[in-house]
């Protein structure tokens, strides 16, 4: 259990409207951490401009532009930050875009990064989408410092934390997000950025294709569960490769470790859909 003292550092904060974005920041300014502003990759749709500035005009409490209105930080988008801003800490939780050097260099302490999995490994984009594909179960947040290559940087510290069955992305998102918030709040109170050089050559992993939206029946059924059930808010449907045709499905309501037919679909005795796989069937 972290316990958390108040620190005099003045933080600049870049995120998105993600879930991801927004538990560490609830996290800093709950801890009354100085934040002098939050940047984001584009404008709200919603919104109006004054003075570099977005006055907020949304409906809704829970989005990142709504607490930072409630707190009375200012907002801006990486072409609209004033170069007379000051900040020792550059903190990032789910930016798209990579930051210039030139922007890294006025950090007068550290510019770090909450990045959701055990580094080296999943640097890139959606490292949820590849540990949740590549059936990890055990995944993990790491707070690292910001270099020219992604999610290269040496780092801070890590943590390794299990998904409970069948999680949504969006949950997986805010559990690992919220244990990031930890790790970084942790840094910042006690002034202490460590350097710990990434050993090992990693992975990266851009943005998925067309097939890897594609589901062998040779995998463990809860494999498929898992990644079905952690992906599916993103709207696409998976492809279940069956020995017959190929199974389009947009989500998974179940599995049954019954002895089962690699590849074979079938209608259950409760009317339900389900495909076999390696040690199971999974119902949809």
């Amino acid at each position: 259990i972290f316990r958390h003292r108040h620190s005099s550092l003045r933080i600049l904060y870049f995120g998105t409207q993600s879930s991801f974005s927004i538990k560490p920041l609830l996290a800093l300014i709950e801890a009354n951490q100085h934040i002098t502003g939050v940047v984001l990759p584009v404008l709200p749709q919603n919104h109006s401009l004054h003075s570099n500035q977005i006055v907020l005009n949304t409906n809704t409490n829970d989005t990142i532009v709504d607490y930072a209105r409630k707190h009375a930080l200012p907002i801006w988008n990486p072409s609209t930050l004033p170069s007379t801003v000051e900040f020792d800490v550059i903190v990032v939780a789910c930016f798209p875009n990579r930051l210039p050097e030139h922007l890294l260099d006025r950090a007068q302490l550290a510019s770090v990064n909450i990045h959701p999995s055990m580094l080296p490994g999943y640097r890139g984009p959606s490292p949820l989408f590849w540990q949740l594909r590549d059936g990890l179960r055990v995944v993990g947040v790491t707070l690292h410092h910001m270099s020219s290559s992604i999610d290269s940087g040496d780092i801070v510290s890590q943590m390794e934390i299990e998904l409970p069955l069948g999680i949504s992305g969006p949950k997986a998102d805010q559990l690992l997000s919220q244990f990031g918030a930890d790790l970084l709040l942790d840094a910042l109170q006690n002034n202490v950025f460590g350097r710990k050089p990434q050993i090992g050559k990693g992975s990266y992993q851009s943005w998925p294709d067309a097939k890897d939206w594609h589901i062998p029946t040779t995998w463990p059924v809860l494999r498929a569960f898992n990644f079905i059930k952690g992906v599916e808010n993103w709207g696409i449907p998976f492809t279940l490769l069956t020995k017959q045709d190929p199974v389009k499905v947009w989500s998974a309501v179940g599995v049954s470790h019954e002895t089962s037919i690699v590849g074979y679909r079938r209608t259950n005795q409760n009317g339900q859909n389900e495909v076999g796989f390696l040690d199971g069937w999974l119902q949809f």
